[in-house]
Formats: C-alpha cells, sequence, structure tokens
C-alpha cells in the first residue's frame, strides 16, 4: 500500500458514461505511453488491430516513455476510437486494462510530495466539475492508501527538501481562500498582497518571518478598516475587459474544437456586445461598459452572492492541483495565473448572464467545465498567456488589483 492525501469529494466521483454531456477525448492530444503502445501492437482482433495500427503513432518528440506515442484525431478533433454513443471502442471491445494511462485516469490528476501521491480532479469533465464547485461546504482533505501498483501517471512530482516551506504555504492559501468573512475578491487580494511580501524577502529571513507574516495577513481578514481600504480600491473596467479579450483571441487563434465552448463565446460577444472594427477596437467601449455594469449589478452580484463558494472551491481545487504557488517559476508568476483565470471565468459569465438574462448553477459549472477543457488541455496556450503578460509588463499587484476589483 502507498499512502495518498486526496481531497473528500473524490469518494463521490464516478463516470456517468453514455449519460455525460460531454466527451472526453475530444478536442485534446491523447498521449500513450511506451507499454501500452506495445499492447496496442500485440492486438489479435483484426478490426481493432488495423484502427491501432493506423490511429497510434509513434511520438518522436516525446521525451520519456510516458509520451512514447499518441492517438491521431480526426478533422473535428475527436478520437477515431470513439463510438456514436461518445464511448470508447477500445474499452467495450478489449476492456479498461487495454486504456492508456491518459484515458485510463482521466479526470482523474495525480501529482507527487515527498513521498505522498496525491488525487484530484480535473474540471474538464462536466461530472468532476459537478462534485467540485457544489460542495456547499467547501473542501476538506483526507489521508488513505491504495494499493502501490494503481494505475496513473504522476503530472507532478514536488522535492520537499527542495521546497521546505511548500506545507505552510498550502495550508495558510487554503486557508485565506476558505475564509467566508470576506467576499471572493478581498481573500483573493489579501493573497496575492501575502505573495508580494514573501517574494520580497532573503531565504534566511523567510525562514525566520513566515509564521508571523502568515498569522498577520489571516488576522487582515478580521481588520475592518484594512478591509474597507480595500474595498476602496477601484478596478478598471477598460483595462479587464481589453485584456480579457487579448486572452480570448489568443486562445482562438490556435483553433477551438468544443462546439459548446464556441456557443459560450458567442453569448459572451453578444451579451455585452463586444464586436470588434477591422483594426481589433470594439465598436463601442460605451455600450459594453453599460451592458457589463448592468449584467453585473443585476444579475452576476446576486447570484454569486448565494453561490460564493463555487468560486470558492475551484480556486482551492486550482491550489490543490497545481501544486500552488510552486506551478511557475516564481510565486508571483503562480498567483497571476490564478488571477487570470478567475478573470476569465467572470468575465465569462458575466456575458453570459447579459445574454440569457439569468444565471444559474449550471450555467456556472458548464462555463467552468468548458473553459478547462479549452485552457488546461493547452499547455502552450498558458505559456503564451504567461509570456504575453510579462512581455506587457503585467506583473505587478496594482495590475492585480485591476483585474480582481469591481
Amino acid at each position: 500500500m502507498r499512502p495518498i492525501l486526496v481531497p473528500e469529494y473524490i469518494q463521490d466521483f464516478s463516470c456517468i458514461g453514455s449519460a455525460c454531456e460531454d466527451t472526453c477525448c475530444a478536442g485534446w492530444n491523447i498521449t500513450v505511453e511506451k507499454k501500452t503502445y506495445q499492447t496496442y501492437r500485440k492486438v489479435r482482433q483484426p478490426e481493432m488491430a488495423e484502427k491501432l495500427l493506423k490511429y497510434v503513432k509513434r511520438n518522436r518528440k516525446g521525451h520519456d516513455d510516458s509520451n512514447y506515442a499518441k492517438f491521431i484525431l480526426d478533422d473535428n478533433k475527436n478520437c477515431h476510437m470513439m463510438l456514436e454513443d461518445g464511448l470508447c471502442s477500445i474499452h467495450k471491445e478489449l476492456g479498461e486494462e487495454f486504456l492508456c494511462n491518459t484515458c485510463a485516469v482521466y479526470p482523474r490528476f495525480l501529482t507527487s510530495v515527498g513521498n505522498v501521491t496525491e488525487k484530484s480532479l480535473t474540471l474538464s469533465c462536466p461530472e468532476a466539475a459537478r462534485i467540485v464547485l457544489l460542495r456547499k461546504d467547501g473542501i476538506g482533505f483526507i489521508e488513505t492508501e491504495e494499493p502501490k501498483n494503481t494505475r496513473g501517471l504522476i503530472n507532478k512530482d514536488l522535492k520537499l527538501e527542495k521546497h521546505p516551506h511548500f506545507w505552510d504555504l498550502r495550508i495558510f492559501t487554503i486557508q485565506l481562500l476558505q475564509s467566508r468573512q470576506q467576499p471572493i475578491e478581498i481573500r483573493l487580494i489579501i493573497l496575492g498582497l501575502f505573495i508580494q511580501k514573501i517574494e520580497q524577502l532573503k531565504p534566511n529571513e523567510l525562514e525566520q518571518e513566515l509564521q508571523m507574516i502568515m498569522q498577520d495577513y489571516l488576522n487582515r481578514l478580521d481588520n475592518d478598516e484594512y478591509i474597507k481600504s480595500l474595498e476602496d480600491i477601484k478596478g478598471n473596467l477598460n483595462f479587464q475587459l481589453n485584456l480579457a479579450r487579448a486572452l480570448i483571441r489568443l486562445r482562438i487563434t490556435s483553433g477551438i474544437a468544443s462546439e459548446k465552448y464556441i456557443t459560450i463565446l458567442h453569448q459572451l460577444i453578444e451579451g455585452l456586445a463586444l464586436e470588434e472594427d477591422e483594426e481589433k477596437e470594439l465598436r463601442d467601449m460605451e455600450a459594453t461598459v453599460l451592458k457589463y455594469k448592468e449584467s453585473y449589478t443585476n444579475i452576476y452580484e446576486p447570484f454569486i452572492k448565494e453561490n460564493e463558494y463555487m468560486f470558492e472551491n475551484y480556486m482551492v481545487n486550482y491550489v490543490f492541483k497545481n501544486l500552488f504557488p510552486y506551478d511557475c517559476k516564481t510565486f508571483f508568476e503562480s498567483y497571476m495565473m490564478l488571477v487570470v483565470n478567475f478573470t476569465l471565468i467572470k468575465l465569462h459569465l458575466i456575458g453570459m448572464a447579459a445574454k440569457q438574462q439569468q444565471l444559474t448553477q449550471e450555467m456556472f459549472i458548464e462555463c467552468v467545465q468548458q473553459l478547462a477543457k479549452v485552457i488546461e488541455h493547452t499547455p502552450s496556450y498558458l505559456l503564451d498567456v504567461r509570456e504575453g503578460m510579462m512581455n506587457l509588463g503585467y506583473t505587478t499587484m496594482g495590475h492585480m488589483f485591476v483585474m480582481i476589483s469591481k
């Protein structure tokens, strides 16, 4: 047996198969490890053997056995092994043991911290998104055990001897994000100020002062005067809209296979009047700002007041799954990407609400799930976003304030 740390929701998840409204293997790259690739070459069932030979090819760019081969997708970015009912022909004809790690494990996401395996869910799966986001009491975690030979590909491996403050920072971050006495925007801003503070410290100063600094920033949650000063900071809506448009445009240029996301995107554009002219400028920024404010005030804000835990659960799952703040080169870069994801979700929700004149839990779940599908499964996009933000100089706490604040 091996020790494993999981969010409590893991025990509630099971694939709902053909009842699912989406398809796991549509629109994303499917890598095949060497062992499974060799197994596919030994399949004797004629029809399946022919399809596997034709549509599973060596990945010459793969750096290790986990990326040894890949499935070739059709023109619609769907896997050739997918049946009409959305299920997998490999699973049906050969059995679950013939699935590659990518397909066998999804939507479970495995990481390793020290000697402990961690397992979470990626929200690009609709059922996973429902189970994670709808936990009204928040996300808790449990330690358990599983057989050592349990299938799974470790996506990230964090060595505690190299990052001795990981657990302190993780516990602090989750505790802060789950502090419901303040709105989610305030929690996110305080997290950024904390990250900014500790990044300024030398290693020996961090060692000596971290516990005291963490307690200080947690105490700020109950400091009314301090909270009022944060609430008085006004966001720049023009900046938010222009940045979000640039991020969306960047994603569109690489192609989008998800018809559901394209539908959401059209709702966003129509709902907030985001039509552009030949120079890629908004045709009527004044109309866009007015529609945004109306949707925010009349629909989005009342919904979030009742369902803010959904955003909280999204961020806690993000922090746990990505080993935040060790998922980027610097702590602040890691924080910046969390803010980017928050901003994109928020803008899409406000646009959907403006178009449909309502906002429901189902709309929130679909928005998060589709954004996860078109963003998380495209690592090159996230890299481009990071580089773009850095090239534009949008990497200060001032810019984060502007993106988060109302």
